[in-house]
């Protein structure tokens, strides 16, 4: 298998909303982040392959298939427990020809299926919902040279759980596809990803082209072909992602053209997440509708995670990049709560952030009034100490404490979020 260029555009089968603001990143808003400062390598750093595999169970674990080799290549399966940590590592092939693109789809009944490009073209192997033991399905390989060919693929379920996969402008229904069109539908794309509405069921094609002027082409192939958008070309050929939502409505692209990263919505807007010469930018779905989106360059990495309008963003985490030769694209998965990032720098490495609070208080004779916010969004539930009292916010993000005169420290503590603190005074 040839070498391919390294656009990467990271899918899931999930959907979004429209997004109604800018958020554009200043220094007084990054702070350091608190966790995910630390990486492990997945792969590498020799013939680390071009794409991982990502797809999270039912019971919270997130399998991980990666490949090592050039010509005769060995796949792997790591399990990520629902906290970040290794659950330990399975072979699902060995004598593979070639390190091409890695898609990996959890289908509707709770079992795992992976599609690679192999002899004859798209290959799938399928394991149980633990992962762990893989099989490959024989004489089902579709796509013929073109797909054979290829580096990075997608894949993504219909609203009804059919797997739907995608290589160099070309993609199908079904495993094998009942029929795949002659013409494909974007000839120039180097590499193709798919992401499903899950309000419309509408699945949405992207990837670089280099028709034309170039750019990130995105267009709906399903359940009929919608109009085709060509964005502005990429600062490098790994520098977008494509993801949906959770449970609303929408597609969604974040790219990095070297002055900027923008989140566009396939119809709609699009809207400047950060400034800066960025070179890579992925996006992934979290919980509730939620975004989270990353983007960096060869030093530093910085993560944010929307509300569940995907409007307003968290504080933004700034990540020190995995020690290698330089980033060259990210990956990441969030739907449990947490993001788990994947850098590529020499081989891949991975680190598990959680979200962020923003906390607040207002006191006023002799009562002090707690408010934490996700992003906007108020947070119940969340533990507050303060001044040796224990109380939780309710469902408006608040919670109320009667507090002598004097000085005090306010800490909120939620499963999946970072601790959160703020000082205050009581008159």
């Amino acid at each position: 298998m040839r070498p391919v260029h390294r656009s990467r555009i990271v899918v899931a089968a999930v959907a979004a909303l429209a997004l109604t603001a800018a958020v554009t990143v200043a220094a007084a808003a990054v702070h350091a982040a608190p966790t995910g400062s630390a990486w492990s390598r997945i792969s590498g750093p020799a013939q680390p392959g071009v794409q991982l595999g990502l797809a999270r169970t039912h019971d919270g674990v997130l399998h991980v298939i990666w490949n090592r080799g050039a010509q005769s290549t060995s796949i792997f399966e790591t399990r990520l427990s629902p906290a970040g940590a290794a659950a330990g590592t399975s072979t699902v092939a060995r004598g593979w020809p070639g390190n091409g693109g890695l898609a990996l789809l959890t289908m509707p009944d709770g079992s795992l299926q992976l599609f690679t490009p192999g002899t004859g073209g798209i290959t799938t192997f399928t394991a149980p919902a633990g992962g762990r033991t893989w099989s490959l399905q024989a004489g089902t390989a579709w796509g013929g040279a073109v797909a054979e060919a290829t580096g990075l693929i997608g894949a993504t379920l219909t609203k009804d759980g059919q797997p739907v996969t995608a290589w160099r402008g070309n993609a199908g229904e079904g495993v094998p596809p009942a029929s795949i069109p002659t013409a494909g539908y974007e000839g120039g794309m180097t590499e193709s990803f798919l992401a499903t509405d899950a309000a419309s069921g509408a699945v949405v094609l992207g990837g670089e082209t280099n028709a034309g002027q170039g750019g990130t082409y995105v267009q709906q192939i399903l359940p009929s072909r919608g109009p085709h958008v060509v964005l502005p070309p990429l600062a490098k050929d790994w520098s977008s992602g494509l993801t949906g939502r959770i449970g609303a409505p929408g597609v969604y692209v974040a790219l990095a053209d070297g002055k900027s990263v923008r989140l566009y919505r396939y119809g709609g807007a699009s809207k400047t997440i950060a400034t800066g010469p960025y070179l890579s930018a992925t996006v992934c779905a979290g919980p509730e509708g939620r975004l989270w989106v990353a983007w960096g360059d060869s030093s530093n990495l910085f993560v944010t995670r929307s509300n569940k309008g995907a409007g307003a963003f968290e504080p933004v985490q700034k990540l020190r990049a995995p020690v290698g030769p330089g980033l060259t694209f990210l990956q990441c998965e969030g739907s449990a709560g947490p993001v788990d990032l994947f850098a590529d720098s020499g081989g891949f490495f991975h680190t598990h952030a959680l979200a962020q609070l923003s906390i607040a208080a207002r006191a006023a004779k002799g009562k002090a009034t707690i408010s934490v916010r996700d992003a906007g969004d108020p947070v119940a539930g969340v533990a507050i100490a303060i001044g040796g009292k224990h109380v939780r916010t309710d469902a408006r993000g608040q919670a109320t404490v009667t507090l002598r005169a004097g000085s005090y420290s306010a800490s909120a503590t939620a499963t999946g979020y970072a601790p959160a603190s703020t000082r205050f005074s009581v008159r």
